[in-house]
């Protein structure tokens, strides 16, 4: 069905350390583009057949033409302002390759692509008469042995494709633990990327996907369009429930989307319904139904939008909960400087052996990049001042003291738009490496102590 490639936009600074300006930004302020792909095509292609018996004998390319065209139409009435991006609006086939490079050149915002399913088929027969047939008794042995004919009536079956029981929709995207794949991918250095700097395209890179830098970002990068998708499929099956069609869930195929893995973009496929289940075919056949399912995913499509422009554009007040006084700008002023961690218990902490008293920290934000503003305290002196985390690393050196407590306090000074506040700190001393997450808001401060052993 579907393969593996993953492009990737990056920027290199003087010191070649991967500078991300747009892709690990908050995230689209807007939903500006929609790509919408009909899964197959052509002759080449057709996808899943009706095969059992008495079926419609649909091809699946037909039907997710047939509803992408009506999704695209859709789109284009609930969001206006939006620019919808069809792959293909004829029966050609495109290699997914081709799919991909539309979705990545018309810099989708998302990817929306319309799959039906199927599934093995059982045989079953039946008997449609008899016929008479020649047999031979075989008696004595030797020169003495001779076949005697007799004649038996035996029944006559026909064979026949049972169709599938299981019916319903249901939302795909791309693997959590496929994922290493997708890394894999990423770090190899496919001769498929999209390799551009500063949006000039380039034709090579030094940058180094192997090390531990090059990891991080793509890790990043791989959770960051996971779990856009995975709220995007969510709302898609929740609006299908509302219905009455069976919602079968949001799942993770282990393999074969590979336009999943291959567009720069939350992605989901929407496998509509089984072609070779009875009442599905017929629903996908339908105007109704393909209607139906257009309205629906448009739908959710149209609440993912506002909910992603929302956080992006209107940040949540901190709640201090209930019985606090004072206004929201009063309950968000940070402490003066070693008073929030006198004031604030550490409610997240972590413990890290390290043999070296020489320590690195690669300070980013974890998952969604939210305006998250931290500082960082190191046995009680300032060494990160209200820094904004996002992708690109904060990296700054400690020392540890022999024979004493050494600590590493995070402070929030903002809950961002998707409290709490969260950071990821990649500790890096010698030849060790640990990756520490640490979350923290206005009343609780998170923490890193380090066990010096074996120091010289």
């Amino acid at each position: 069905m579907l393969r593996n490639k993953v492009p990737v936009l990056f920027l290199f600074a003087a010191s070649h350390l991967l500078i991300l300006p747009d892709l690990f930004s908050q995230g689209p302020k807007k939903i500006r583009t929609i790509v919408v792909d009909a899964g197959h095509g052509g002759t080449k292609d057709p996808g899943a057949t009706g095969q059992y018996e008495n079926s419609l004998r649909s091809k699946e390319k037909d039907i997710t033409l047939a509803i992408s065209l009506k999704l695209v139409e859709e789109l284009q009435k609930q969001l206006p302002d939006v620019k919808i991006v069809p792959t293909r609006t004829t029966d050609i086939y495109q290699d997914p390759r081709e799919k991909a490079r539309i979705a990545n050149e018309a810099k989708g915002d998302l990817f929306l692509c319309i799959h039906a399913d199927s599934g093995p088929l059982k045989q079953g027969r039946r008997q449609i008469g008899t016929r008479t047939v020649t047999r031979y008794r075989v008696s004595g042995k030797g020169r003495k042995k001779k076949k005697t004919p007799y004649q038996v009536v035996e029944p006559v079956y026909e064979y026949f494709k049972l169709p599938l029981t299981r019916n319903g929709t249901s939302v795909w995207i791309f693997a959590a633990h496929k994922t290493s794949d997708k890394l894999k991918a990423i770090m190899d250095g496919d001769e498929n990327f999209e390799i551009e700097a500063n949006g000039v395209d380039s034709l090579e890179s030094n940058f180094d996907f192997s090390t531990p830098e090059g990891k991080i970002i793509a890790g990043i990068y791989a959770k960051r369009y996971q779990e856009r998708s995975d709220r995007l499929a969510t709302m898609v099956n929740e609006e299908v429930e509302t219905t009455g069609r069976q919602a079968l869930g949001v799942s993770q195929r282990q393999k074969g989307i590979w336009v999943l893995q291959a567009t720069n973009m939350p992605a989901i496929l929407v496998e509509t319904g089984f072609i070779n289940n009875p009442e599905d075919e017929r629903y996908l056949n339908s105007e109704k139904g393909q209607q139906e399912l257009a309205e629906v995913i448009a739908k959710a499509v149209k609440r993912y939008k506002e909910q992603v422009e929302s956080l992006n554009n209107n940040p949540k007040p901190a709640n201090n909960g209930p019985g606090s006084n004072g206004n929201a700008a009063e309950k968000n002023k940070p402490e003066p400087a070693l008073e929030a961690i006198e004031k604030r218990p550490v409610k997240d902490s972590k413990v890290i052996e390290v043999k070296s008293n020489k320590i690195k920290v690669d300070l980013f934000d974890d998952g969604d990049i939210d305006n998250d503003i931290v500082s960082v305290y190191f046995n009680n002196v300032l060494v990160v001042d209200k820094r904004s985390l996002t992708a690109q690393a904060h990296s700054f050196t400690i020392n540890l003291v022999p024979g004493k407590t050494n600590e590493l306090v995070l402070v929030a000074e903002n809950l961002g738009s998707i409290p709490p506040n969260t950071a990821l700190m990649i500790i890096t001393e010698g030849t060790g490496r640990h990756e520490v997450r640490l979350s923290a808001d206005m009343k609780n401060n998170a923490s890193i102590r380090f066990e010096l052993k074996n120091n010289n």
